[in-house]
């Protein structure tokens, strides 16, 4: 099966003039750029927030049905792409010119709130389906979309969902469909409704507890608190799993999804695991820009090496549940367009790129002057066209980094942004970026059919399952690395972790977001006598709670059980680095192919489908520069820039690998190709062109 090379096919104010002879034109101009560019995907953007789309589904579902036509009748697939439970709502003119010019993405076109009150959907108001606070019961409302929400759990909402996606599904034909929005934006205030309530008093036995209860509330050793903070988890996988079981078979389902294994994971419950308890098919938003420009603090601006971190999580999920992963990431150019499809063939994804033109706060007079949304894309896609059996392909691991999701979801340590999750990055990042191909690994193995080697940063809970299978794991022969605060038996952590948020864990996130809109106009509602002394407590919030380190002067290495080697410090401490880099070396899993010289490049193996290895060469650093005239004119700025240049830095011509094999060289970004040698003593020799951003090399074993 080909992997998907997918752009968006943006939905705008003219495109809805229909049905119209120059929209159906228009179409067929950009079916043909789609397949130009060799896309074999598209991926509606636009009417994002689509029960507010509600008096036009007609018109909408008739458009994309044509459109649907038109990419079929040129091999292209056309997936939907919305919001299945976000509405735009506002009160003031001002938060309305706000949600047009800073939403512009999603087409937001909302009803007054009079007219939405009385709007019906399969037998059910639309108003009844809203997420409520749990802290004053209120309709919940989110100053970073002006929008409100409806709960995932509610169960006429699920009804009325299933049923709009059947008919969406009959009205247009589309091939597959990303469902958005399944997570809790505002955080632990949400949500309170009566079916939300319900869940946790058959789980956990309990009425919701008032706000100001916390010996629930943030208190990780709150049996109940645990509970619920699982019933938030699965209420994505549940609705998921009703949404799966009215689709066509093979249909392909998706929901965004930018990390899930950040601090605030159990905040806004997103968790690549319960999408794909009813998906079959794993996205990552690649945020931001790609590669990142430097010079401006208020875009969105990660380094490369970033992106292979955050994406190890849904790869593994992806892996677990054997689907495919794709990711999306923006630009405007060629040049961008040619980093993000090469992030994606290094990370074994499919590639959907996307420009970001709404965002950028130009008037549409200049947003039309530039590149359509398809010939970026043109030369990568091109080539992956042209060689598929390069990208046919899944990553070689050499060692493995245990994510304890009891940890993150079981501990306050799991919440800190100085906790868990900064120990589980940090120690993936320490391992890629010393040339080590690590992958990340959710649920404990038995076997060393995949990973000999495992490194456990913090896992400072473990279930009786786990360490049972941890037990079977080194009875195999595998070998693990543990750090930092453990659960482990025998190791005798030293740490003192905190087990509850306390009285700050609702006070700031209730003054920023529960009662202010967005543009700090009038609070939602009137505080309580307790809500007020809740409100006047101050501090910096308790998710960067400091964590003091024990005492480690006389810290060091000790096999605690067969094959279970653990030091008590954090990387964040300063002195566990060296001595983890050279066990991890000690015990890894040697990959197929050695690379003895490489510089400035990231290296990715991947075994081919078809037999012998892939080898991807990724340039780690870039000078990047933006049309800056463009740039002045902004009349807002957020996530992206304009960028026209992308030259690799700090990059070295000569690769030197180990490997008993010929070698095929692809540089599909340069005209000039690479120079191959080979030595008698088996070693090979690539010499790439001047300042390459990205190599393939075909690497097929030697005839024995």
């Amino acid at each position: 099966m080909a992997n998907d090379r997918i752009v968006s096919w943006w939905i705008k104010w003219e495109d809805l003039n229909w049905p119209n002879q120059d929209t159906l034109d228009r179409i067929r101009r950009r079916a043909d750029q789609l397949a130009a560019a060799d896309a074999n995907a598209a991926m509606v953007f636009g009417t994002h927030f689509r029960w507010d789309w509600l008096p036009f589904f007609e018109i909408l579902h008739d458009y994309l049905a044509t459109v649907a036509s038109e990419l079929h009748a040129r091999g292209i697939k056309l997936y939907d792409h919305y919001s299945v439970n976000l509405v735009h709502r506002y009160d003031t003119r001002e938060e309305m010119r706000n949600v047009i010019l800073h939403s512009g993405p999603h087409l937001p076109f909302s009803p007054s709130r009079a007219a939405a009150a009385s709007w019906e959907f399969n037998g059910s108001k639309l108003n009844d389906w809203r997420m409520l606070s749990t802290f004053t019961g209120e309709v919940l409302y989110l100053p970073q979309y002006t929008a409100e929400g409806f709960c995932i759990r509610n169960p006429e909402f699920v009804a009325a969902h299933n049923a709009y996606v059947k008919k969406l599904i009959a009205d247009t034909g589309i091939d597959g469909m990303e469902a958005d929005d399944t997570v809790y934006y505002i955080g632990y205030f949400g949500c309170g409704c009566r079916h939300c309530r319900a869940a946790l008093k058959e789980r956990a036995g309990i009425e919701l507890p008032p706000p100001d209860d916390f010996g629930f509330w943030g208190n990780w050793e709150n049996p109940a608190w645990r509970h619920w903070i699982d019933l938030r988890y699965e209420a994505a996988g549940d609705f998921h799993r009703a949404l799966r079981a009215v689709l066509p078979e093979n249909f392909k389902l998706s929901s965004c999804c930018t990390g899930s294994s950040s601090p605030i994971c159990n905040n806004d419950a997103c968790d690549a695991r319960q999408f794909l308890r009813g998906c079959n098919w794993q996205h990552l938003e690649v945020c931001g820009n790609i590669p990142p420009y430097k010079h401006d603090p208020v875009t969105m601006n990660y380094p490369l090496a970033h992106h292979f971190i955050n994406a190890a999580h849904h790869a593994a999920a992806a892996r677990e549940a054997g689907v495919r992963c794709y990711s999306d990431g923006y630009g405007f150019y060629e040049a961008p367009a040619n980093i993000l499809w090469a992030l994606n063939k290094c990370l074994g994804a499919e590639c959907w790129f996307s420009t970001l033109k709404g965002r950028l706060g130009l008037p549409d007079s200049i947003l039309a002057k530039l590149p359509d949304d398809a010939s970026p894309a043109s030369r990568s896609y091109t080539f992956e066209g042209r060689h598929p059996e390069l990208f046919d392909s899944t990553p070689v691991f050499q060692a493995g980094v245990y994510f304890s999701y009891e940890t993150r979801n079981h501990s306050c340590f799991g919440n800190l942004v100085k906790g868990y999750s900064r120990d589980f990055r940090d120690t993936m990042a320490m391992l890629f970026n010393a040339g080590i191909s690590v992958g990340a690994v959710l649920t404990m193995p038995e076997d060393t059919k995949e990973y000999q080697l495992l490194v456990l940063p913090s896992a400072a809970r473990m279930t009786p399952d786990e360490l049972a299978r941890l037990r079977r794991f080194t009875a195999a022969g595998g070998v693990v690395l543990a750090t930092g605060p453990s659960a482990l038996p025998g190791a005798d952590s030293p740490w003192q972790l905190p087990t509850a948020a306390g009285k700050s864990f609702w006070s700031n996130a209730y003054t920023k977001l529960s009662w202010k809109r967005s543009n700090s106009v009038a609070p939602l509602a009137h505080p309580t006598e307790a809500q007020q002394k809740l409100l006047a407590l101050e501090g910096e919030g308790w998710t960067r709670q400091d964590i003091p380190a024990p005492d480690l002067n006389d810290a060091a290495w000790r096999e605690v059980g067969p094959g279970v080697f653990y030091h008590p410090a954090r990387l964040a401490d300063g002195v566990l680095q060296e001595s983890l880099l050279a066990l991890v070396r000690k015990y890894l899993r040697p990959l197929p192919v050695t690379v003895e010289q490489v510089h400035g490049y990231f290296t990715v193996v991947h075994r081919a489908a078809s037999g012998g290895y892939v080898l991807h060469l990724l340039a780690a650093d870039y000078d990047t520069d933006i049309d800056h005239e463009l740039d002045a004119i902004r009349f807002h700025r957020t996530r992206v820039n304009l960028i026209t240049k992308v030259e690799p830095v700090n990059v070295g011509r000569l690769v030197v690998l180990d490997f008993d094999g010929d070698a095929e060289v692809h540089t599909p970004f340069d005209a000039a190709g690479a120079q191959v040698e080979k030595s008698t003593d088996g070693k090979i020799a690539v010499t790439l062109p001047d300042r390459c951003a990205y190599a393939v090399i075909r690497l097929s074993e030697r005839q024995k």
